[in-house]
């Protein structure tokens, strides 16, 4: 009965043992990668893993930072050499070997002695057994698929970091071309500023205008020159922050971008339908999902064998001491008299729980997310065409009828000058909110999971 019972149990065991070395491939978890960046990008990610890739991705970029970055090519550089993300695809080798882990039984157990008695010609006793966990062959299936649902969690987690660096990066871009259209700005109202400060000086030479006015006239200028160096400051911050995202050293720093800010889209994407999109296509909200399904998984397997702590099957093989040789199988059961799985169980239930809360609280937030960046994309749109079709153009207005006034010395310099602070801080609040407005759009891709539809209108190249 004692050999039927352990034939039987070897036979449960065997069909567990069923593709125990057929672990996923870690170029097949990259492309599953490859793919969920697709749906949510138009980029291409790279995984560089020997000194060949890396060759040709630093080919790839060299022909990328040859022309004029666009938001688009600086994404890209971005996926192919930024050492962060490289180390976040890393986490697929990890999740692979904890999966293969998972699918391999203990290994068995040889233990021998030998024993020899102080009474001259006996012989020795020897003996020797090889043991192997039972219960680690009849759990590997649902080992297995509870691994391969953290293995499913992992790939998902390092699609979320590339969306998550797409929008760092286009974040990054649109700020530096912001404060590269303002150095642009401010540098033609410097020159313009500078001639009319000569001017006042060779007036005031010849007494048409008072002290006052030509030092008025040269304090503008001076205003300008401080916030033109400042904004000057401001463009070297943004390339370095830039340059940290893709991961540029040494010579790949020096290339160039367009330095005026798309034009914005002639629509947006509609609120209905994105928070359902955001829910559907999150990768960290699906990466919680499978997190959750895991530990559902490992709380199933937990409560099924809870019983059986521990069941070993082994065979042994012993010489008395009068040359007597017996052999046979041997069967070690744990009995669950104290500790019956009751903490490895409440455990699993407790963090099961937390994951579902967890994951519960990530999609509240994702809809609110969404919906807080459709809102600010619809404010920033008319924040720019109120500036672009009243606020700049009654500047200008202004600026053109107190020169007149002033021309006619109906006004002081001091109104003609405050006129042109006025229009100065209207080019600046127009540039800064279309670069709000791509930042905005950006945030609102982010919290949808990808890319949602309209580009960029397309930029004239400075070559």
């Amino acid at each position: 009965m004692f050999n039927r019972f352990i034939v039987s149990a070897v036979l449960l065991a065997l069909p567990a043992l069923g593709g125990v070395a057929c672990a996923p491939k870690k170029h097949d978890a990259f492309q599953d990668v490859a793919a969920l960046v697709r749906e949510r990008s138009d980029r291409t990610i790279a995984w560089s893993q020997t000194p060949e890739d890396e060759k040709a991705a630093q080919q790839e970029v060299a022909t990328l930072l040859a022309a004029p970055l666009t938001a688009d090519q600086a994404v890209q550089v971005g996926f192919l050499e930024n050492r962060s993300l490289q180390a976040a695809f890393e986490t697929l080798g990890v999740a692979r070997a904890d999966y293969l882990q998972a699918s391999l039984p203990a290994n068995p157990v040889i233990a021998g002695s030998r024993r020899t008695s102080d009474r001259p010609g006996v012989v020795a006793n020897t003996e020797i057994g090889i043991t192997q966990s039972l219960l680690s062959l009849l759990t590997i299936a649902g080992r297995r698929r509870t691994a391969d649902a953290e293995f499913e969690a992992a790939k998902l987690r390092a699609a979320s970091e590339v969306v998550r660096l797409e929008a760092d990066l286009r974040t990054a871009f649109y700020r530096l071309q912001g404060d590269l259209q303002t150095v642009g700005m401010l540098e033609e109202i410097f020159e313009n500023l500078g001639a009319a400060s000569q001017f006042a000086r060779r007036q005031r030479a010849a007494g048409n205008i008072s002290e006052l006015d030509a030092a008025r006239q040269q304090a503008l200028l001076e205003e300008v020159r401080v916030a033109l160096a400042r904004a000057r400051q401001s463009v070297l911050s943004r390339r370095e922050s830039l340059h940290r995202l893709m991961g540029l050293t040494g010579d790949e720093m020096e290339w160039q971008t367009v330095p005026k800010l798309p034009e914005l889209p002639e629509s947006d994407p509609p609120l209905e339908g994105l928070e359902d999109l955001a829910l559907a296509r999150r990768a960290d909200l699906l990466a919680k999902r499978q997190e959750v399904e895991s530990l559902a998984r490992a709380l199933k397997v937990t409560v099924h064998w809870r019983w059986v702590p521990l069941l070993d099957l082994g065979y042994d093989s012993e010489r008395d001491t009068d040359g007597e040789r017996v052999s046979g199988p041997n069967l070690a059961i744990e009995l669950p008299i104290f500790d019956w799985g009751q903490g490895r169980v409440e455990r699993f239930r407790s963090l099961l729980r937390r994951g579902q809360s967890e994951m519960a609280a990530l999609a509240v937030d994702i809809a609110s997310e969404v919906r807080e960046a459709r809102g600010r994309v619809v404010e920033e749109r008319r924040i720019v065409a109120n500036y672009a079709t009243t606020l700049i153009p009654l500047r200008e207005q202004i600026v053109a009828e107190s020169q007149k006034f002033h021309n006619y010395m109906l006004i002081g310099i001091f109104s003609l000058l405050q006129a042109r602070r006025d229009e100065t801080d209207a080019y600046r609040g127009y540039i800064e909110s279309v670069r709000d407005y791509w930042i905005a759009r950006t945030d609102l891709e982010r919290a949808a999971g990808g890319r949602i539809g309209v580009d960029p209108a397309p930029q004239e190249r400075n070559d």
